[in-house]
């Protein structure tokens, strides 16, 4: 159990070696004419060795917690943190003020060959977007307190944009021949889908698989927008759009929320209660 506290620390401090080896990637592995991916690239297998490893490593670390799948969701994720609770206000902020910004960019540019639905599909994700923000901060608050049926409901926001956020990235990116460029922040995305749905499932207990997935989430997430954003303080030309950073800045928003839930999944005090259940 005493290893499992190490997970959330993991999560975050390799975000550092996975940003830089994301923006060596981006910097050495793409035509800087025209984006496109070069071949005999080392550094995306760095990349994917980085994350497959750490990958390996969380779902070791987080299978102690198969103890705890008959603990409460209070006692599992119940924290009156300070803490805790910044880091879900911010994150819900980030996440409800980018959402209105993209929102704004949505309705105010104009895109060659886009479809009315596909528009309607941003405008949809843009507005759950805002209402996620809300829950996140309301679900940080009622954590403090007693889970009640409406306040566990709040849980189903974040997963019905997660899977908005996933839709809207891959119909923006399938398409587009630079998309070896958005490959990792596709995958990470997927795992935030995962997440919130076993957050959302974790008010029935199993917290190991929210703890793996919150996990790899954080780093993949963060270390592909950050490795993007370092890359361009290094010099590439700009290779996606501000729609697409902004996405890829939602995202990393996301997972500081998922970091706090696992922080609280993952503490000591937490470990003890199930150890002695």
């Amino acid at each position: 159990m005493k290893a499992t506290k190490l997970l959330p620390i993991l999560a975050v401090v390799l975000c550092v070696p996975g940003i830089a080896l994301r923006a060596l990637h981006l910097l050495n592995g793409f035509d800087v004419s025209t984006g496109l991916p070069t071949a005999g690239d080392k550094w995306i297998w760095f990349v994917i060795a980085l994350f497959v490893i750490s990958a390996i490593v969380y779902a070791v670390l987080a299978l102690p917690l198969k103890t705890r799948n008959k603990v409460p969701f209070e006692q599992l994720l119940g924290t009156k943190e300070t803490l805790f609770r910044m880091a879900a206000v911010v994150a819900g902020l980030i996440i409800a003020a980018g959402s209105l910004g993209y929102l704004y960019l949505t309705i105010t540019t104009a895109e060659q060959d886009v479809a009315a639905w596909a528009r309607v599909l941003e405008i949809v994700y843009a507005i759950m977007g805002v209402l996620t923000g809300g829950c996140m901060i309301s679900l940080a608050k009622a954590q403090g307190v007693q889970m009640t049926e409406k306040s566990a409901a709040m849980t189903l926001v974040p997963l019905f944009w997660s899977c908005l956020h996933l839709l809207v990235n891959y119909r923006m990116t399938c398409t587009d021949p630079k998309l070896a460029s958005f490959g990792f922040g596709l995958v990470a995305d997927v795992m935030i889908v995962l997440a919130f749905y076993e957050l959302a499932r974790l008010l029935f207990g199993k917290p190991a698989p929210l703890a793996f997935f919150a996990a790899v989430s954080v780093t993949m997430s963060v270390s592909d927008i950050g490795g993007y954003g370092l890359a361009m303080l290094m010099g590439i030309p700009s290779m996606w759009s501000i729609k697409m950073v902004l996405r890829g800045i939602l995202a990393a928003a996301a997972c500081v929320m998922l970091a706090a839930e696992l922080f609280c999944l993952c503490r000591s005090d937490a470990a003890q209660t199930a150890a002695e259940d």
